[in-house]
C-alpha cells in the first residue's frame, strides 16, 4: 500500500473515531434527560401527595387513577433509561473498536516513518562515507605526484 494511502485511511479512522465519540455523546445527554424527566416526575408525584393530603375526602378519588398514570409514565421511562443504556454500551464498544483500528494504522505508519528514517540515514551515511574516501583518496593522490 502506498504510504499516502495509509495517511487517507488514517485520516478516515480519525473520522470514524470522532463520529462514535460524537454518538456516545448524544446517547450520554440522551440518557441524562431522562433521569432529568424521572426526576421532574418524581417531584410531580410528591407534590400530588402533598396536595392530597390537604384536599378534602372527595377530591382524593382522583389521585389513584393518578398514581396508576404515574406509574405507568415511570416505567415508560425505566423502559427508555435501559434502552438508552444498552445503546451506550455498544456504541462504545463501538468507538472501542474504532479506536482500535486507528491505533493499527497509527502504529504501522509509525513502524514505516522509522524504518524510512532509517534507510534515509542509512543512504546518507553511505554517501558521507564515498564522500570521505573519495576525499582521503584525493588528498593521498595529491602527495603522491
Amino acid at each position: 500500500m502506498a504510504p499516502k494511502g495509509l495517511h487517507t485511511l488514517i485520516r478516515v479512522r480519525k473520522w470514524e473515531v470522532d463520529e462514535k465519540q460524537r454518538a456516545v455523546g448524544q446517547l450520554l445527554r440522551d440518557e441524562e434527560k431522562i433521569l432529568e424527566f424521572q426526576t421532574a416526575l418524581d417531584r410531580e408525584l410528591d407534590e400530588e401527595k402533598a396536595l392530597v393530603s390537604q384536599a378534602p375526602a372527595n377530591a382524593r378519588m382522583t389521585f389513584e387513577p393518578y398514581v396508576r398514570h404515574w406509574r405507568q409514565r415511570r416505567n415508560n421511562l425505566e423502559a427508555a433509561l435501559q434502552l438508552i443504556r444498552r445503546k451506550i454500551e455498544e456504541a462504545r464498544e463501538e468507538l472501542a473498536e474504532a479506536y482500535r483500528r486507528l491505533k493499527t494504522f497509527e502504529i504501522t505508519q509509525d513502524q514505516r516513518d522509522t524504518a524510512e528514517e532509517k534507510e534515509e540515514n542509512r543512504l546518507e551515511q553511505i554517501s558521507l562515507d564515498e564522500m570521505g574516501v573519495e576525499l582521503h583518496r584525493r588528498r593521498v593522490n595529491s602527495h603522491v605526484i
